[in-house]
């Protein structure tokens, strides 16, 4: 134990007794310097001293729907609630946060999301959308305003939909409850708030780019996707033309989507049908028939024809965590593959904004939540944003290149002539020749 340093107006010192001692062992609290074996000073430590004590709540979390439940439920100190054994089908449910508020019953207006602590901060709180299974406790942190004393239940709650999936009354609680003591950060703790997100690209449907191709990639780290739209991505998530990007349309204007997301009804990760609403969470299939009432679809009403071939960018195996260390997504995309499946077919819809269409849209995918971001509808497209040019990808180019070269080999072992060599040499020389030239072009 080192001695400790000078301090200055600090708001709070946390100290942590060790071993199991606890502080009624002790008779005094000092400040000592065993230098000189002097008492700055003491405060004695009476046996009488009533000690603050954790609680537990009379009942469970139990809800109706999307198995909400869980085991006891601990008051920890006066903003720290655990609970133990949390169950919660947030991968079927459109949305879910925990809620809490006064008053006799769960309402909107009445109550405000809690962060779950090591996964959300206080400026970035995201939809549960993983399945919880019970085996994983549950630590929650209640803002100033709404400490233990000021709350009169806790909900696992649907803000979509305004919907109480389960909740548990805050009732008879103890005078002895802890003060509240924040978690104590390490060095190397980084909050999502302090993280700088990537650029935003913005692709304008001006007359050169009437179409535009739906991709599976990954999410990016927190910089990509979660910065961007403010929520827990999917696995994968939409790479429009190849980018992370929000899309504007001009009313009028007919364009051609084309979906590249998978059509494999045995696995949700790459089956992938687009529409386009009024929903920015997406996973429409998911929804209950209440649920899709609230939902206005405007394109793409049959997901038997907008699931299309599988086409994936990824880092060959490599951890998406990585995406936090690139500055941008255009640096973090030259690190990724391009691979298409070429034994089916993409799919293909047209939309036409109207006046009639709203001027906020979705792009997402009926199988998942969280995959898609914003459409931006206009009379005129803005000319204060600056159109994204993309970065060609030459993928069709690999893949000729790629099939040639096995058909070459595979007449080659099958006794080929000289001349057919001789030409497979040529044709792979000049190829060559043809990429040079194109990637100094793209220097120019």
């Amino acid at each position: 134990i080192a001695p400790i340093g000078p301090y200055k107006n600090a708001k709070r010192v946390v100290l942590v007794l060790p071993g199991f001692h606890k502080i009624n062992s002790f008779k005094s609290f000092s400040l000592f310097c065993f230098k000189f074996e002097h008492n700055f000073g003491t405060i004695p430590i009476p046996d009488t001293v009533i000690m603050p004590k954790p609680q537990f709540l009379a009942t469970e979390l139990h809800g109706s729907r999307y198995s909400v439940g869980s085991g006891p439920i601990l008051i920890i100190d006066r903003r720290t609630i655990k609970i133990f054994g949390f169950t919660f089908d947030g991968d079927k449910a459109p949305d879910g946060y925990f809620f809490v508020g006064r008053g006799p019953n769960v309402a909107h207006d009445s109550g405000v999301k809690v962060p779950i602590r090591g996964r959300d901060t206080v400026g970035m709180i995201t939809a549960m959308n993983e399945r919880y299974r019970g085996g994983q406790d549950i630590i929650i942190d209640l803002p100033a305003e709404y400490d233990i004393n000021h709350i009169d239940w806790l909900s696992v709650y649907c803000y979509k939909f305004r919907v109480d999936f389960g909740h548990v009354s805050i009732m008879n609680i103890s005078q002895r409850i802890p003060p509240y003591v924040p978690p104590q950060k390490r060095f190397d703790d980084i909050e999502l708030s302090k993280i700088d997100g990537w650029p935003l690209i913005s692709l304008l449907g001006t007359d050169d780019r009437l179409n535009f191709t739906f991709q599976l990639g990954p999410p990016g780290g927190r910089r990509g996707y979660q910065f961007m739209a403010h929520a827990r991505p999917a696995k994968y998530v939409w790479y429009v033309n190849g980018y992370l990007a929000d899309i504007y349309l001009k009313r009028g204007v007919t364009y051609t989507f084309n979906v590249e997301g998978g059509n494999d009804k045995s696995t949700s990760d790459f089956y992938n049908p687009l529409y386009i609403s009024d929903d920015p969470f997406g996973g429409y299939a998911k929804l209950s028939n209440d649920e899709r009432e609230q939902v206005k679809i405007v394109a793409g009403h049959n997901p038997d024809e907008t699931a299309g071939r599988l086409c994936l960018w990824s880092q060959d195996g490599k951890d998406d965590e990585d995406a936090d260390k690139f500055s941008s997504f255009i640096e973090y995309r030259r690190s990724l593959k391009l691979k298409c499946i070429e034994t089916s077919k993409t799919a293909t819809f047209h939309f036409t904004p109207t006046a009639e269409t709203p001027d906020t849209l979705y792009y997402q995918s009926y199988s998942t939540y969280n995959m898609g971001w914003k459409i931006h509808v206009v009379d005129d497209l803005p000319k204060d944003i600056a159109d994204f040019v993309e970065e060609p990808y030459q993928y069709d180019i690999w893949l000729q290149q790629h099939n040639l070269l096995n058909a070459r080999e595979g007449s080659l072992s099958g006794g080929a002539s000289y001349s057919d060599i001789h030409l497979y040499i040529i044709s792979s020389i000049l190829h060559l020749v043809i990429c040079t030239a194109s990637a100094f072009i793209l220097l120019q």
